[in-house]
């Protein structure tokens, strides 16, 4: 692994990146702006999972209906098919592996937005859940590389029923053409993306063994061609870190 690769592909864009990347929980390289507050896009649904698997591991098995505020579009597959009744196992695999934001939304009600705010709010910081998915509103979800990384590990040395099934949409998860897209295929992969209008993100484990890689990337962008080019130097990371 080539750290000053790295330095090479996040500097002089006409983007702004955030970047942290640790080994074995241990950070190895940060920039200036890993500090910096982004818009989280779908990143903030690992918060909630994380929530979920930290403070109500007993209710995944429970099951509940949707209402018809909580359908909305986007990302996911629910808001197309006539099933309205759901476990909360697989609303929470949805919502991980495809970015459903009907399912996030309906885990939102479910389990209180504002209590699964408190609860990141006291236990990280710069992390701010204060909207649900899809609707209009003054307020932003947030995040930093730093602390969407804390929430991240913390999520995946979980070790219960919900742990299981987050491991599994992550490691499932659809999006695949950013970080993770040209890793080497000796390791195991587990990803979590974001995107919206203005802003690219992606976060990965890389696992081989007991070699553990974890890097996040956030990006805020203005052009198309800033885009496509986001997306060539996530993929050359995710190749340096595992080559």
């Amino acid at each position: 692994m080539q750290l000053t690769q790295i330095q090479e592909q996040i500097e002089n864009n006409p983007w702004k990146t955030a970047i942290t990347i640790r080994k074995n929980n241990h950070t190895i390289f940060e920039n200036s702006n890993a500090n910096v507050i982004f818009k989280s896009a779908s990143l903030i649904k690992l918060g909630i999972a994380l929530y979920i698997q930290e403070k109500k591991p007993g209710t995944i098995a429970n099951t509940l209906t949707l209402s018809s505020n909580d359908i909305v579009g986007g990302a996911g597959i629910i808001n197309r098919l006539s099933i309205k009744s759901w476990k909360i196992s697989d609303l929470l695999d949805l919502m991980l592996s495809v970015s459903d934001n009907t399912a996030t939304n309906a885990l939102l009600n479910y389990y209180n937005i504002n209590t699964i705010n408190d609860y990141l709010q006291q236990n990280f910081q710069n992390i701010s859940l204060s909207r649900f998915l899809m609707k209009k509103s003054d307020k932003e979800n947030t995040c930093t590389s730093n602390s969407m990384m804390d929430v991240f590990e913390k999520l995946l040395a979980g070790n219960n029923e919900v742990n299981h099934v987050v491991l599994d949409a992550l490691k499932h998860q659809e999006v695949r053409n950013k970080l993770v897209a040209y890793s080497n295929p000796k390791y195991e992969v587990f990803n979590k993306t974001g995107e919206l209008l203005h802003e690219q993100h992606d976060i990965a484990r890389f696992r081989a063994n007991t070699d553990v890689i974890d890097c996040c990337v956030l990006t805020n962008y203005q052009s198309q061609k800033d885009y496509e080019n986001i997306l060539s130097m996530m993929q050359k990371i995710g190749k340096i870190l595992t080559h």
